[in-house]
């Protein structure tokens, strides 16, 4: 997102942020849901415009395109599919201001990554907004509010947890994030509906898959609602869906099987991203 936007949410956060003890990070003795247990997802009146098309890329992971409408407006989705038994999740830091967009290719070939998106929000500055831990180095400090409502954890596997269910342990990997989408199958209400623009995301079943994402055109309503909708993504249904950076900081990058490279770079240089690694 451009500095001039994130100005006006750093102002927003700034009075509610704090700095706790420790870490905040997974609580291990939370329970995680089965996929066979999940609540029975919200029904929809989004519905597929065309079947989905997807490209295998190493790590058994997938890239897939669809374009999904209710009501005469059309969204398009591009999607990267993959399973945490195969491959591993990472946040890659990108400390170089004014980089570009295009610095995601480079980012993902140095961190052997098949597949990415850009991360979190920044400030002015060009600091995490939050908290950012990559590969146990810690840069900016845990913050709540209305933007950051939940996080990305990766220990011994990923996880998306909301704030209420962070502790203090060690994590490898850290990204705080928000505001949440998709939360026990359904759409989370109160998710603004005006602004139509393109949106990163994240994902997960709740038990070994996720999805990293761009939508384009669409409000945080509608993209969690999307994303909820039964049967929109062939054999995934999400329990969870978290927002991430959005706007001109969109990016998307995957190497297929046979070594192509697509990138979507954005416009804007951002300062992490998310990154799929074979295990």
């Amino acid at each position: 997102m451009r500095r001039l936007l994130v100005i006006t949410v750093t102002l927003t956060l700034a009075s509610c942020a704090h700095l706790p003890r420790a870490t905040p990070v997974a609580d291990a003795s939370l329970p995680q849901p089965a996929a066979d247990h999940l609540p029975v997802p919200a029904p929809s009146d989004w519905h597929l415009d065309a079947p989905a098309e997807g490209q295998p890329l190493s790590g058994n992971a997938t890239a897939m395109t669809l374009g999904v409408s209710r009501g005469g407006h059309s969204v398009d989705l591009q999607l990267i599919l993959f399973d945490d038994r195969d491959c591993d999740l990472r946040v890659i830091d990108q400390p170089e201001d004014w980089s570009g967009g295009g610095k995601i290719t480079e980012c993902m070939r140095k961190a052997g990554a098949v597949a990415g998106v850009n991360g979190g929000f920044f400030t002015p500055e060009f600091k995490p907004m939050g908290l950012m831990i990559a590969d146990g180095e810690k840069i900016g400090a845990w913050q709540t509010g209305p933007l950051l409502t939940g996080a990305v954890v990766v220990d011994a596997r990923p996880q998306l947890l909301w704030n209420a269910e962070m502790r203090t342990r060690e994590a490898r990997h850290l990204l705080q994030a928000g505001p949440r989408l998709v939360d026990a199958a359904r759409p989370v209400t109160g998710l603004e509906r005006v602004k139509h623009t393109t949106r990163t995301f994240i994902a997960t079943d709740g038990a070994h898959r996720w999805l990293l994402g761009l939508a384009h055109g669409v409000s945080l309503g509608e993209l969690g609602e999307i994303l909820a909708t039964p049967g929109l993504v062939p054999g995934f249904q999400v329990h969870r869906a978290l927002n991430l950076d959005g706007g001109r900081s969109s990016a998307l990058y995957y190497r297929t099987a046979d070594g192509q490279e697509h990138a979507d770079p954005g416009w804007s240089t951002v300062r992490n991203y998310l990154g799929i690694v074979p295990r």
